[in-house]
């Protein structure tokens, strides 16, 4: 018996559900055309504001690699702020006659301009954002083009700051040379004269001053090698003139306002129900 009135009440159960559902699906029949039309017009809104209202946004991307040579210029981490500097950004602006205040600067810097570091490389990413495709290409060659400079001038100034030490060595290398010789010739006359002390002081002060030479050779060697290895900092992939906006993107735009438009039809059909009801 009481299986029987378990499965009567469960079919009520289910037939109530159904009657609901179907209540449900005839609601937003008979509302159709106003859910229809509340998501065509949001289609059209998305639409137009996206074409016509809303400011396209172009974006170019460039690649550098900083040089070999130790410094400032060559440090990713360094040329990565530098590159993104309010007094760099000021020069270009300045060459290209765009007037901006340093609030719209720094916001202009933070917002469409982006600078990273490509794995521990010293290759650098460079991303500029801006409404007009021509003044986007032209702000980032000119970032690239003020950097290059300033790296170049930089490094051109340790190379002959390096030149002139490294000649110093060499005036040093010479003078250690001419001791040397001067000290053998003393020992070889030290010898002949039978003055053994003074012989072997002098072995122990060329042995000191040939220890001195190795030591500067090898610095010599060394400093010269890295000048000849020297690379400066080098475009890999040049900006390029943006064809076609990156935002608003319409397409979306557009989806989401029908998306939004039909959940929020729904939600106006079955409140002015639940309001009649009351």
């Amino acid at each position: 018996m009481k299986n029987e009135n378990d499965s009567a009440n469960q079919q009520m159960y289910y037939d109530e559900y159904e009657i609901d559902l179907r209540e449900y699906i005839i609601l937003l029949w008979n509302n159709k055309f106003f859910i229809i039309g509340l998501a065509v017009v949001a289609v059209i809104a998305a639409y137009l504001a996206s074409s016509f209202v809303m400011d396209p946004t172009y974006q170019t991307r460039a690649r550098i690699q900083l040089s070999n040579y130790e410094g400032l210029y060559s440090e990713p981490d360094t040329a990565v702020q530098l590159l993104s500097s309010t007094d760099l950004m000021q020069r270009v602006m300045s060459e290209l006659e765009v007037e901006m205040s340093a609030a719209r600067l720094n916001s202009y810097i933070n917002n469409n301009l982006t600078v990273n570091q490509i794995g521990n490389t010293s290759i650098l990413s460079i991303t500029v954002k801006n409404n007009e495709p021509q003044l986007t290409l032209d702000i980032t060659e000119g970032i690239i083009t003020n950097f290059e400079n300033d790296s170049n001038q930089y490094f051109q100034n340790k190379i002959d700051n390096e030149r002139e030490y490294i000649s110093d060595l060499k005036a040093d290398l010479k003078t250690l040379n001419s001791n040397i010789d001067r000290n053998q010739e003393l020992i070889s006359e030290s010898r002949e004269e039978g003055e053994l002390e003074t012989v072997s002081l002098l072995i122990q002060e060329n042995s000191s001053l040939q220890n001195s030479r190795r030591s500067l050779r090898s610095e010599i060697e060394e400093k010269e090698t890295k000048l000849l290895n020297f690379y400066p900092l080098e475009v890999l992939d040049a900006p390029y003139l943006p064809e076609n906006p990156i935002s608003p993107n319409t397409k979306l735009n557009v989806a989401i306002a029908a998306v939004l438009a039909l959940m929020l039809a729904v939600f106006i059909v079955f409140f002015k129900e639940f309001m009649k009801e009351e």
